[in-house]
């Protein structure tokens, strides 16, 4: 984790192209920070040893050394990063694992499903993913942001909907929106969802989308505006 407590991402590719589809999906969450590119397997280990990266965005096919070999010695290393093994190929998913990979991702590589690889090496090391500070009832509590699946507005308030608990905050959804972008999005003026949680998009019978969010039971309404934004979320087009 860097000094403004974001994970530290190297990646590794010998492909240009998915150099730069995976740098700019790093550089797009607010909680990431890429440390380094590297195209040449045979100095991973000591870009690692350099770089100090919490995590490592690997390619298994490699020139020269495979990606599977270099993931072995990347747990000789201290500190050993995660990690993520980012391939075209799904054959490799056991051997990965053997070498305690903490993820294995497909190509193309979809926003939300790099999102979650990366969330999974933040809870396993323990870092904070960030919060927000809330009210329930008379206590003012800080509520992680990997367990707020929606926010919206009501009345001169806005209602944070988090996994078994609802509380209040006095931010509006503009300036959460700014903050916290990369992790919610806007599905109506009244309501900000989790793009990682949205399950499905359905009419209801009076004729009005609303989208289902994993993990609680609000459905809220989805404008017309924003409606193409959540299909190409839930297509994975995103």
């Amino acid at each position: 984790m860097d000094e403004a407590g974001r994970i530290r991402v190297l990646i590794v590719d010998d492909e240009p192209p998915a150099v730069e589809r995976l740098s700019a999906l790093v550089s797009g969450f607010s909680d990431c920070r890429v440390v380094g590119c590297e195209s040449r397997s045979e100095r991973v280990l000591d870009r690692c040893r350099q770089l100090r990266p919490d995590a490592v965005l690997l390619d298994v096919e490699m020139p020269g050394r495979s990606g599977l070999d270099i993931a072995a010695g990347i747990r000789d290393l201290d500190p050993v990063p995660a990690v993520i093994f980012i391939t075209a190929h799904d054959q490799y998913a056991v051997e990965a694992f053997d070498v305690e990979a903490v993820d294995y991702v497909v190509k193309p590589v979809r926003e939300a499903r790099l999102r979650h690889a990366l969330d999974r090496v933040a809870s396993a090391r323990g870092f904070d993913q960030g919060w927000v500070s809330a009210r329930i009832g008379e206590r003012l509590v800080r509520i992680a942001l990997d367990q707020i699946r929606a926010f919206t507005a009501e009345d001169k308030c806005t209602l944070v909907h988090a996994v078994g608990a609802q509380a209040v905050m006095d931010d509006p959804l503009k300036s959460i929106e700014a903050e916290f972008g990369d992790r919610f999005v806007r599905i109506h003026r009244n309501a900000l969802a989790s793009r990682y949680h949205l399950r499905s998009l359905y009419t209801d019978r009076g004729d009005v989308a609303r989208v289902e969010i994993e993990g609680i039971d609000l459905q809220p309404e989805v404008s017309r505006r924003n409606h193409t934004l959540v299909k190409k979320l839930l297509s994975g087009a995103l």
